[in-house]
């Protein structure tokens, strides 16, 4: 169900950003159809402790009458250079038409392992270049180590083209059916939804979405009630953190559903998943 952290807290954290702002991280300029440059989030020397979870905003994604499916990776260079690698990173994070970051944007949280000197960049895939921006924070220290469950790999599900897998939402507060996104190929524990529009034009609503394992039937809920919050301008939109842990072994599948307040638009989804 819901993910909670451990009790714990971190003696430590690092970001480019400490106040508030409306152009928070770096600026991205995704690649089109496929992945683009990576943009330094850490260097190593701005790493000096282990990372125990790293937290994610993005923002500035969306334009004007115009789809925007954004794919962005984390990646990782262990000696603190800028050879990003996905391995130890995270692929894939689903972040369409990102609204401002005064209409929120869309956050995530990953309990990932970093060690201690590595660099940490950002980098993008959409259907056109138009920018994006992201900012991250980065936080060790744990004051109980042994109490904290701290990830090591992760895998994506439900990536189509520059976007995710379609699933049609309920119209007016119902819901939809399951629709799969995917078989798990290791075994993982924590799992952060994203959802949004595959439209050019997009309406002033709200929508939930969940995330479930089981075989279409029978489903355990992992994240119930996921909100995306669509202003209605801009086709943007926004969304919050709201992780789910539950333990699902290797060919264990995952689905999701969807619920509108209105009339729903064509939505699609992707989940990243954490384990080791």
């Amino acid at each position: 169900m819901l993910g909670t952290m451990a009790q714990c807290g971190f003696g430590w954290w690092y970001s480019l950003t400490t106040v508030p702002a409306t152009s928070p991280g770096v600026s991205v300029t995704p690649g089109s159809g496929s992945k683009g440059s990576y943009y330094q989030l850490a260097s190593g020397a701005n790493l000096a402790n282990d990372v125990y979870g790293i937290r994610l905003w993005f923002t500035t994604g969306s334009t004007t009458s115009t789809i925007r499916d954004i794919l962005a990776d984390i990646g990782i260079d262990p000696a603190g250079g800028t050879s990003y690698s996905q391995t130890g990173g995270i692929n894939n994070i689903f972040v369409p038409q990102a609204s401002s970051a005064v209409n929120s944007g869309r956050w995530f949280y990953f309990p990932l392992f970093i060690k201690a000197g590595s660099s940490v960049g950002v980098r993008g895939q959409a259907n056109n270049t138009s920018t994006f921006r992201c900012a991250a924070w980065f936080f060790g220290k744990p004051t109980s180590p042994h109490s904290i469950d701290v990830a090591t790999y992760s895998e994506t599900l439900g990536v189509s083209g520059n976007g995710g897998t379609p699933f049609t939402c309920g119209n007016t507060a119902t819901w939809g059916s399951w629709t799969s996104l995917g078989s798990l190929t290791r075994a993982c524990w924590y799992f952060a939804l994203a959802f949004g529009h595959n439209v050019g034009t997009t309406s002033s609503q709200m929508y939930f979405a969940e995330l479930a394992y089981g075989d279409g039937t029978n489903m355990i809920t992992i994240i119930p009630c996921k909100p995306m919050f669509n202003p209605g301008s801009a086709e943007a939109s926004g969304s919050p953190m709201l992780d789910g842990v539950w333990k699902v072994p290797a060919g264990g599948t995952l689905y999701v559903r969807g619920s509108a307040s209105g009339t729903a638009e064509t939505t699609e989804a992707v989940v990243v998943a954490l384990g080791g």
